[in-house]
């Protein structure tokens, strides 16, 4: 009755009625498969419709609404999900009679009122309402307002009050939205599964009557393999009304064997109610015989309550996965530069590709690189395609941003299906070097300490802002450490060093290993990486046996010039060339001034060459074009 009523069926098998009252009910203990929701007091006949006033209460609670003459009726189903609800739990109206139902017609109302079997005229008259016309042929005429109106099965038709060239009309994947034009009259109504629209001149046909259902079917995955886990899925699939059961027929056709090549499938499938799809298994049956790939061909066949549709057919293939293949795997071997190389990828080979997929594992080990320090430690297993000749394994490396000498870590195949592994080639060494060689010219990028050029092209190399070693080539190189304390090494070839004021400096020297004397130059740049002249003015200082190089820039920037009496100071844009003959710094050095005069820490030039080839200039004032450019 009305009210908020609370419902408790007990034991047995109970009935709750849910039909037109002012109320807000809830029943506590509906059990389902038991207890059953009358609702044919409404006239409603379809699952279908009834799916549409159920909801979730925001708790995972089924909440059942519907509204009738200013009137809103509720039951709630305590503890039940509203996803898990099925026809079977309720009771629908049976009786098949052409009914004329009106909604309210005094107060703006809005109404849902529901056909039922029969061949129904529905009047939903003012408010905006909901009619639902359900089975049979209905006539839904919503009236004034904006209406929702619902045709069912069969062939319906909405009425309209004015002529056909006062309305118009758009579809959105099969829903009509109407519009009269004329203001307070018939609205914007929303139409689904309406065939006919019926103005005061004329009837319009929209969409082609809802009859049986048309089935069609599918099948995927289309292909899998006899001895795999993979099973083909055969979907059949029904449009229109689901509401009911259906018994679908088919035949089976193609090379395999039903019940030989596969376990035994029926020729019929039975679609639960409410569900648009059914499914057949073939489950192919693993056998050790090369043979050629076989199908399993399923076909609709006619029967009752339903329409064959497009595709009737299927065609599924068991692909034979037996052979006499013999494949085997190699991995190769690599060198990683690290800081440039993010992974070392590995290329595992198929000297004859098999057609059946094949698996192996791998692992990795130390040689004497450290797991998760100088690489990523990792074991996995990869799969190849049928009929594939390669695979790739990568491994993470690690930069630890520290200049030190190569190290090595391994990779090794195992467990393989389907192949063998190569005795020779199953080990794969990875090599982790410092050093990027390149012949072309390069600029270091951050994280990668060294630099080799190879080959006897005339290329250059750049460093970065560590601490870098950076090797020419056989030809004429341009080498430029940039920051940090770098070491430079020409090679064969007349080399340019170049130096950029404010970066070898006295706490950050570099060291020219193999400077050729009266072959290779220096080339400077301003502190801003500008090109500059070369120093005005080069000597040779005396030679010192001072014990740090600070003591030695205070000894050259007082006295640059060697072979005359008396204190000669760096000038700016000077440069001198002094010789340490013992102690822990002894060696050979180039102190460069800026343009700024006394020694500036920051910004002058303190540069190595012990090492250098040639004879060494005599004491005193040296040409510039000997040592710069």
């Amino acid at each position: 009755g009305s009210g908020s009523d609370t419902l408790y069926g007990g034991t047995g098998n109970d009935v709750f009625n849910f039909a037109y009252y002012q109320n807000s009910d809830v029943a506590m203990d509906f059990v389902q498969g038991q207890d059953k929701i009358d609702v044919s007091s409404l006239n409603l006949s379809d699952w279908a419709t009834l799916q549409l006033l159920i909801s979730n209460d925001g708790k995972n609670n089924a909440l059942i609404t519907t509204f009738f003459d200013g009137v809103q009726s509720q039951l709630k189903l305590n503890g039940i999900n509203p996803t898990l609800l099925q026809a079977s739990d309720f009771i629908f109206n049976t009786i098949n009679l052409n009914q004329s139902i009106d909604g309210d017609d005094f107060y703006t109302y809005n109404d849902q009122l529901f056909g039922g079997l029969g061949n129904d005229t529905l009047r939903g008259f003012k408010g905006n309402d909901t009619l639902f016309g359900e089975q049979g042929d209905d006539r839904l005429d919503g009236g004034s307002g904006s209406d929702t109106l619902y045709g069912g099965l069969g062939d319906d038709t909405a009425v309209y009050t004015g002529n056909r060239s006062q309305y118009s009309w758009t579809s959105n994947q099969g829903v009509f939205t109407i519009t009269d034009s004329v203001a307070n009259r018939d609205g914007i109504d929303n139409l689904y599964g309406i065939q006919k629209l019926q103005f005061s001149d004329q009837i319009v046909t929209i969409a082609p009557e809802e009859d049986f259902p048309s089935i069609t079917l599918a099948v995927s995955p289309s292909s899998v393999t006899e001895d795999g886990t993979a099973n083909l899925v055969y979907t059949f699939t029904r449009s229109g009304s689901t509401t009911n059961p259906l018994t679908v027929n088919y035949s089976i056709g193609g090379t395999a064997t039903n019940g030989t090549d596969y376990a035994s499938i029926p020729t019929g499938v039975i679609f639960a109610a409410n569900s648009a799809t059914v499914t057949v298994i073939v489950d192919p049956t693993a056998d050790t015989i090369v043979e050629s790939n076989e199908t399993v061909i399923l076909i609709l066949a006619s029967g009752t309550g339903y329409t064959v549709g497009t595709p009737n057919a299927a065609t599924g293939t068991i692909t034979d996965d037996d052979t006499s293949v013999t494949s085997q795997l190699s991995i190769n071997d690599i060198t990683v530069v690290e800081g440039k190389d993010n992974n070392a990828i590995l290329t595992v080979t198929v000297d004859n590709p098999n057609p059946q997929p094949i698996t192996f594992n791998y692992t990795t080990a130390p040689i004497n690189a450290t797991a998760n320090v100088d690489y990523t430690s990792k074991t996995g297993t990869i799969t190849i395609a049928p009929n594939t000749a390669t695979a790739t394994i990568s491994i993470p490396i690690l930069n630890d941003n520290l200049n030190e000498p190569d190290e090595a870590f391994t990779v090794t195949l195992s467990n393989p299906v389907n192949a063998t592994i190569n005795p020779e080639g199953g080990i794969g060494e990875v090599i982790i070097t410092d050093t990027w060689q390149s012949t072309l010219t390069r600029t270091l990028p951050n994280n990668v300490e060294n630099l080799r050029l190879i080959g006897s092209n005339n290329i250059n190399g750049t460093g970065n802002a560590g601490n870098n070693k950076i090797t020419g080539n056989s030809g004429n190189n341009q080498i430029n450490g940039r920051a940090g304390i770098d070491t430079l090494t020409g090679g064969l070839g007349a080399d340019t060093f170049i130096f950029q004021f404010g970066q070898s400096t006295i706490s950050t020297s570099d060291r020219i290993t193999d400077f050729a004397i009266n072959s290779d130059k220096i080339d400077l740049l301003t502190q801003g990486g500008l090109p500059m002249n070369a120093p005005s003015s080069f000597s040779r200082a005396a030679n010192s046996t001072v014990t740090t190089l600070q003591n030695l820039i205070n000894q050259v920037f007082t006295d640059a010039n060697g072979a005359i009496t008396g204190n000669q100071g760096l000038g700016v844009n000077s440069a001198a060339l002094v010789q340490v003959t013992t102690g822990a710094i002894a060696g050979t050095y180039l102190v460069i001034n800026d343009s700024t005069a006394g020694f500036q820490s920051s910004n002058d030039l303190l540069i190595n060459i012990t090492g250098f080839t040639g004879t060494l200039p005599a004491l005193g004032n040296i040409p510039v074009g000997n040592f710069f450019i």
